[in-house]
């Protein structure tokens, strides 16, 4: 499998797809997308598809490992994207080549189906809006639901964001009853003195985990986060390589590692996260709000793996909850709809593990390169705190 060329697209509502062609016509679909920035991420795509022209396509690790290894300058999202991208595509073209699925070529599964769980907002939303937004997500069949903690935090907030986080977190409580699931995604918002506070507030809605209760820039505070509340910590999403998850595990700063499959590097690395929660006895939970072809990848990863466990859906996501189409739900949209009915969950919130080729998905790139006439616009949401500092979003 000699490859012939990589081709690139930026699509509604905010993704970086891609393609590797052999010389014989098979074709590996990935995902190189950075939220807000997949322009830079495509620039990265296009400079390695200028080393892996030619070469074997299934020789993955000696072209995605020799990459990172041969650049003096490597690491970074944009950077780790662009590898997974590509490392994604030739997963699946390896598996397209056998026909057998990745998880198979992984080591097969240990579970027959995943438990997933859907975003239910929460950002910046009143207790009633907050708790409507829940409720409605849980109606469409979420046994399990994840919605942003907090509002942007003042270092030491005097302006009323903890009381706001508690009274949404009480109203969507109510609203959705005992028995689902809700996880609360501190989004980095948190420095690390209303990260405690946050944590020990919110403790009475007994949460499923909490996320990113700091940026990772201070993860070397996570154990004393992680010390002073029963709840799960959570993190992984803007950590790039498997060392940065060693360190974190090494401290004993989390409990659930959270790799997303594009910015780590994709599926390997993904794998080895895995392998590394699963010798210290925690937990693999992959963070991907991104498309079809992101999460299938992180779906294969989860089923081969012991410590895998839940899955992040963004099907119906906000920004993902309306198209150029306008007709089609977007997540679908560039997916053969023959595969649509692979992503409905049964009654108690699972899917069930493809068994198809590869990904298991077939991709419309003929309505991918349509969309990507239409430019991408999304940028992350520009937060300020009541005094007009700029705040992490």
């Amino acid at each position: 499998m000699i490859i012939e060329r990589i081709d690139t697209a930026q699509v509604a509502p905010r993704w970086g797809l891609l393609r590797v062609v052999t010389k014989d016509g098979a074709e590996g679909f990935g995902e190189y997308t950075v939220e807000g920035q997949i322009g830079s991420a495509e620039a990265a795509v296009r400079q390695f598809a200028e080393e892996f022209t030619g070469r074997d396509a299934g020789e993955i690790k000696r072209l995605i490992r020799g990459a990172y290894d041969r650049n003096f300058y490597h690491g970074g999202a944009h950077y780790m994207s662009a590898l997974g991208g590509i490392e994604i595509a030739l997963w699946d073209l390896a598996g397209k080549a056998v026909g057998q699925p990745i998880h198979k070529l992984l080591g097969g599964k240990v579970r027959d189906r995943v438990k997933v769980y859907r975003w239910a907002g929460g950002n910046n939303n009143a207790p009633g809006a907050a708790a409507e937004e829940a409720a409605k997500v849980v109606a469409e069949g979420a046994r399990a639901i994840k919605m942003n903690a907090c509002p942007p935090l003042a270092a030491i907030d005097t302006y009323g964001g903890i009381r706001a986080a508690v009274a949404r977190a009480e109203a969507v409580r109510e609203a959705v009853g005992p028995e689902v699931e809700i996880a609360f995604d501190f989004h980095g918002r948190c420095n690390v003195p209303m990260a405690r506070k946050l944590a020990k507030e919110l403790e009475f809605a007994k949460p499923l985990f909490y996320e990113e209760p700091v940026r990772p820039d201070y993860n070397r505070w996570l154990p004393e986060v992680a010390g002073i509340t029963h709840v799960p910590i959570a993190t992984g999403e803007r950590m790039c390589t498997v060392a940065e998850f060693s360190d974190v595990v090494a401290a004993r700063g989390a409990h659930i590692l959270q790799p997303d499959v594009v910015h780590i590097g994709g599926i390997s690395n993904t794998a080895e996260v895995g392998a590394l929660a699963e010798a210290n006895g925690i937990a693999l939970a992959p963070h991907c709000p991104l498309s079809p072809i992101a999460f299938m990848a992180c779906l294969h990863v989860v089923v081969q793996c012991r410590a895998g466990w839940i899955l992040e859906w963004s099907k119906g996501i906000h920004y993902n909850a309306s198209g150029a189409t306008g007709e089609v739900d977007p997540w679908l949209r560039y997916l053969d709809e023959r595969d649509w009915p692979m992503f409905e969950v049964d009654a108690d919130g699972h899917l069930t593990v493809p068994e198809g080729p590869g990904l298991g998905i077939r991709v419309n790139w003929a309505e991918v390169e349509k969309a990507a006439k239409t430019k991408v616009a999304w940028r992350d949401e520009l937060m300020y705190l009541p005094d007009g500092t700029v705040s992490n979003w």
